[in-house]
């Protein structure tokens, strides 16, 4: 992260001193770039009140400040340009009102962030404090002296000794509607998080951080607990807006609904709180304001409905059934009370793929009170219901009442038979729905399908009350025109039991209407019989099933391990350390495969590293034979490996004297009974010295004799070092 001289930071405190009430609401971003050398956008989505708002105090830049979450330390600062400037627009453009008018300004800057540096455990935060709010909000006390602080915590770069990818949840702009007194009021404040961890709402008190009138925009500091603003008598986070119903946010979606009961500007802050894996792993702020102004009285649109032959309106528990010479439109009446109200129809088919449904006209306008006006909705070819499921569709009449359109829904069941499409034909090539299957055994066969018109054709399969993947069975979806087949086949495991029956339901669908296919099925019943099944057999060539080795051995250890199937079916040969792996550990043994009979040697030369330190190390080996036509059939044996260091031995006697004068007798100072090396105990050198203490022989090599011929007679001694114990001794040589 870059940062700057503390000087720096003065003067952009000195640059920013416009004194002036315009901030309504925004919050913090940190987005990754993965494909880009700098690699996070930090930034600030800042709405600006556009009428009350001092035009100097729309700021160039921003800066930003980031702390480590544990003890507030700053990490350092960035500073943001501005990059895009926007009028906030309405749901409805033409109810915007003069009195409300907000722009929508995003800084933001491209910086790349080292992970090595971002890995503390408890995470980071970033802050923004600025001065002031729109100085005509109703809820708060002294609201143009009121500071904004907007606050994100983002984890750390680095988890796990691996790099911990995240961005901050995205929102999209928000609407600059406004509420009507005593009117309900729906507010999407929700947002999407493009690495899909889940994200939960909750209205809190706005932060105020540190900033005033007096000092707008000062460097942020770090805080556990920020200020915040102080609401008005009889006003709380249980009532932010005050009213019939009280501002509220659904925890799951971030909708905010309210009844509001005044007129006024109302802020409010929604703390969003981003989790992956149950765990929380960010958090932000969103600040708002919302204005309720006093609308003139409108009402909704009514839909209405009477069934052909009836004398009542559709109540919506009813099933319409159009029967196949029947007419493809009815007719639909909308009526509304406003006049000269433009009022639009849409509908959609709830429980289906695609609507194949129309509605004529689609839009009206009100001429006189309480006009009536009508539409029909005429049924495509494609609506066409089975199996006696009915379709529902659903009817939308909407005005363009302000600050939302007001609207009505009508649900209607609709049964209508099929006209001129012939259903499909499911087959299989057994000669039975009924097969009696042996666990181990292959079964095989094949389903057809076909249709009568040619039309296009999907085949599938689905398992009844079980998932035919995890038991093993094999049938892709296929599809084609006029025919199609596929291969079922499963080979039973070794836990289907005697006397179960499994039940598979091949669905074939015409899809000469693609969003509502005509579908047919036909079952095949797996019905299961007894299977005997031996398991197999595994042993070693050691005569016990223990081994016990000191290491320095030459040998090493080494055995056959043998598997055996009495069914003569395949078989494999595995082998498993209890608690360590037998590559990493330098153990070798190939795990094999085969019919009836198996081989493969094991071998192992230990080292002195795997007994940390100990006089002696157990290990477990595991080796297991599996029936590979039923998996639940396998044998296992252990063995059991000793690893010991080598025994401590006492150093030799020494000769005092040697003669080296070439008669072969006598001549060296021979070092062949040296103690053995041991683990924490191994020969590191020998030297010799004369009686002035002058080294005249020195060797790191095990065993060197030591055969002086280039030197006098005298008394001489020698040092023999290992590396927990030394021997030391004289020798006297004569010539």
């Amino acid at each position: 992260m870059k940062k700057r001289f503390l000087w720096s930071v003065f003067l952009l405190f000195f640059f920013f001193q416009a004194k002036a009430t315009h901030i309504v609401g925004g919050q913090l971003f940190i987005t990754q770039n993965p494909n880009e050398y700098y690699n996070y956008n930090m930034g600030l989505t800042m709405y600006f009140d556009a009428l009350n708002g001092n035009p100097g105090a729309e700021d160039l830049s921003v800066v930003i400040y980031v702390f480590r979450k544990r003890d507030n330390a700053p990490i350092g600062w960035l500073e943001a340009p501005k990059i895009e400037r926007k009028s906030v627009t309405y749901a409805n453009p033409l109810c915007g009102i003069s009195t409300l008018q907000t722009y929508m300004i995003t800084y933001s800057t491209a910086l790349r962030l080292e992970p090595g540096q971002f890995n503390d455990p408890d995470g980071y935060y970033m802050v923004w404090d600025r001065c002031c709010r729109n100085g005509t909000i109703t809820n708060i006390q002294n609201p143009g002296d009121a500071g904004s602080l907007f606050y994100l915590e983002f984890p750390p770069l680095m988890k796990n000794n691996a790099n911990f990818k995240n961005s901050s949840p995205v929102f999209p702009a928000i609407k600059g509607d406004y509420a009507c007194v005593n009117s309900p009021f729906f507010f999407d404040f929700g947002g999407s998080d493009a690495d899909g961890d889940s994200l939960s709402y909750k209205l809190i008190t706005p932060m105020q951080g540190y900033s005033d009138k007096a000092n707008p925009s000062i460097p942020a500091r770090g805080s556990s607990s920020y200020p915040r603003l102080s609401w008005i008598n009889g006003v709380s986070e249980a009532n932010i807006i005050p009213g019939p119903d009280p501002l509220k946010v659904n925890p799951k979606t971030g909708m905010l609904s309210v009844t509001p009961g005044s007129v006024g500007l109302y802020v409010f802050a929604v703390q969003v709180d981003e989790f992956r894996n149950g765990v929380k792993i960010g958090s932000l702020t969103r600040d708002f304001q919302l204005k309720v102004v006093d609308c003139p009285k409108m009402d909704p649109p009514k839909l209405l409905y009477k069934p052909k032959g009836k004398t009542t309106w559709y109540s919506e528990n009813e099933i319409i059934t159009v029967k196949k010479d029947d007419p493809n439109c009815f007719e639909v009446i909308v009526t509304d009370p406003t006049v000269n109200q433009l009022i639009k129809v849409n509908g959609r088919a709830v429980n289906n793929s695609k609507d194949y449904f129309t509605i004529l006209p689609a839009e009206f306008r009100t001429t006189i009170a309480n006009d009536t006006l009508r539409f029909e909705v005429c049924l495509d070819e494609c609506f066409v219901t089975y199996d006696n499921r009915p379709i529902k569709i659903e009817l939308i009449a909407e005005d363009e009442s302000c600050p939302v359109p007001l609207m009505d829904t009508l649900g209607i069941f609709i049964r209508r038979e099929s006209s001129g499409n012939n259903p499909p034909v499911v087959s299989t090539s057994l000669g039975s729905d009924f097969v009696h299957v042996t666990a181990g055994v292959p079964v095989n066969f094949t389903v057809f399908g076909k249709d009568p018109d040619k039309d296009k054709l999907a085949l599938s399969g689905r398992g009844r009350d079980f998932n035919m993947n995890a038991m093993g069975m094999n049938f892709l979806a296929a599809s084609g025109t006029e025919k199609v087949q596929q291969n079922f086949t499963w080979t039973p495991p070794c836990n289907a039991k005697k006397g179960d029956t499994l039940t598979v339901d091949f669905k074939l669908e015409d899809m000469r209407c693609e969003g509502n296919p005509m579908p047919v099925s036909k079952p095949v019943y797996f019905v299961v019989d007894e299977s005997p099944n031996n398991p197999p057999t595994v042993g070693t060539s050691l005569p016990v099933q223990e081994v016990s080795y000191t290491i320095g051995t030459a040998e090493g250890i080494s055995f056959d391990v043998f598997g055996n199937d009495p069914d003569t079916n395949a078989i494999s040969l595995v082998a498993a350390g209890r608690g360590f792996d037998l590559k990493e550990m330098g153990m070798l043994f190939e795990g094999k495969t085969g019919m009836k009979t198996v081989s493969s040697p094991y071998s192992w030369n230990p080292e002195c590293g795997l007994l940390g330190g100990e006089v002696e190390q157990t290990f477990m080996v595991d080796f297991i034979s599996l029936d590979k036509s039923c998996a639940s059939a396998s044998d296992t044996t252990t063995v059991r490996i000793t690893v010991k260091d080598t025994e401590e031995e006492p150093f030799p006697e020494f000769p005092n004297v040697i003669t080296p004068n070439g008669d072969s007798k006598n001549d060296c100072f021979v070092f062949q009974d040296l103690p053995r090396d041991k683990c924490d105990d191994q020969f590191k050198d020998i030297t010799i010295y004369n009686r002035w203490g002058k080294q005249i022989y020195y060797s790191k090599i095990r065993p060197n004799d030591w055969c002086p011929d280039n030197i006098s007679g005298g008394y001489y001694y020698y040092l023999i070092q290992y590396t927990r114990r030394s021997y030391k001794g004289g020798l006297t040589v004569l010539k």
